[in-house]
């Protein structure tokens, strides 16, 4: 007899993962059912008079509650209540229980091993492949940019690895086959992403990812993959121009560093949206006339506190004209490039008054 309640766990364990909701709910729906007629033939007319309060009694009863606000008034009543509807309750009480924590711990394990879809997220960022070096750093500097529009943030690894943002509202996590696989890249929602980061361990890896996803990205996204190597980059904007490609500088920097002390630390900070003023970028709207640089680079830093230093006429920055003359012109759906304390958005801009 010792060994009936484990023997009743296992039972119940088994029966809540072979049991499927709909006829979970048939289950509960049948067990109320036949305690209400019950019930009825043995005129418990208290009890039944409104479905709505057996409904509550009953559920009071089988959760071991036991309010006792209502009961059964006759002997035939009471026998019903220990010999069928305490028993029968808590059995699917206890079952219902199960299968709800196991629902639970299941999300809980999808969301740490990435077996999740993500087929119903739309204008989110997407992080291609695990860098341990870099990824991390990447989220912080996304998530410092407390201006941006709030994103979900998808990170997509191949990697057999577990989620390591498990606590991390902001962030989910999905581990991919390949990213060459179109069922694959249907979970990750990549036609309905805004943003993405291709961030491989090598180049090699970087432009192949890179080239898997180009023809199923939204040509609205931004795109960006980083590189050492130049040639690669290069590679990569031949069959792919609309993808922006940022090769290392290292030794720019320390050239730079050299011959202009503390170029380094500019750099960092413009890069860098963790504290200090930040490079940003802006597209604008359409303006009544061209604007010449020289007259909006003196009404944003006098009514926005923005120093505009490059323009563009492609989203990517191809042709960046950086410091350009004051009287070049500025059209509709260019990009501005600018520093300031935070971002700002256009329709923070009153651009009517800039004429």
């Amino acid at each position: 007899m010792m060994f009936l309640p484990i023997r009743i766990k296992k039972h119940l364990r088994r029966l809540t993962r072979q049991l499927t909701w709909p006829m979970m709910f048939i289950l509960v729906l049948a067990q109320a059912g036949i305690t209400y007629l019950l019930f009825v033939l043995a005129g418990e007319t208290e009890l039944t008079r409104n479905p709505l309060q057996f409904l509550y009694y009953n559920m009071v009863v089988i959760s071991t509650v036991g309010f006792g606000d209502f009961s059964p008034a006759t002997h035939l009543g009471k026998i019903i209540v220990s010999a069928f509807q305490i028993p029968s309750g808590l059995i699917i009480f206890a079952t219902f229980i199960g299968k709800i924590t196991q629902l639970f711990i299941n999300i809980a394990r999808s969301n740490m091993i990435g077996t999740n879809d993500f087929y119903h997220y739309d204008d989110h960022i997407l992080l291609l492949c695990w860098n341990k070096h870099s990824t991390e750093q990447i989220i912080k500097l996304i998530l410092g940019d407390k201006k941006r529009k709030k994103r979900q943030i998808l990170l997509c690894v191949t990697d057999d690895m577990k989620n390591p943002f498990p606590d991390s509202s902001e962030i989910s996590f999905v581990r991919l086959r390949t990213f060459s696989d179109t069922e694959e890249l249907q979970r990750i929602a990549l036609s309905k992403a805004k943003r993405i980061i291709v961030d491989g361990r090598s180049d090699d890896e970087t432009l192949s990812i890179a080239l898997s996803i180009a023809t199923y990205a939204s040509p609205d996204a931004n795109i960006s993959a980083h590189f050492f190597d130049k040639s690669k980059a290069e590679l990569l904007k031949i069959h792919c121009p609309q993808i922006e490609c940022s090769v290392d500088t290292s030794s720019q920097m320390m050239v730079r560093s050299m011959q202009d002390p503390g170029s380094s630390q500019v750099a960092e900070q413009l890069l860098s949206t963790l504290s200090g003023a930040t490079l940003y970028s802006i597209k604008t709207p359409e303006l009544i006339k061209p604007l010449s640089f020289g007259l909006l680079f003196n009404q944003l830093k006098s009514n926005n506190g923005m120093i505009v230093i490059g323009l563009s006429h492609f989203k990517n920055g191809d042709k960046m004209q950086l410091n350009p003359q004051a009287n070049t012109l500025v059209h509709s759906a260019d990009y501005l490039h600018y520093i300031a304390d935070e971002r700002v958005d256009a329709s923070e801009i009153n651009w009517s008054e800039l004429y």
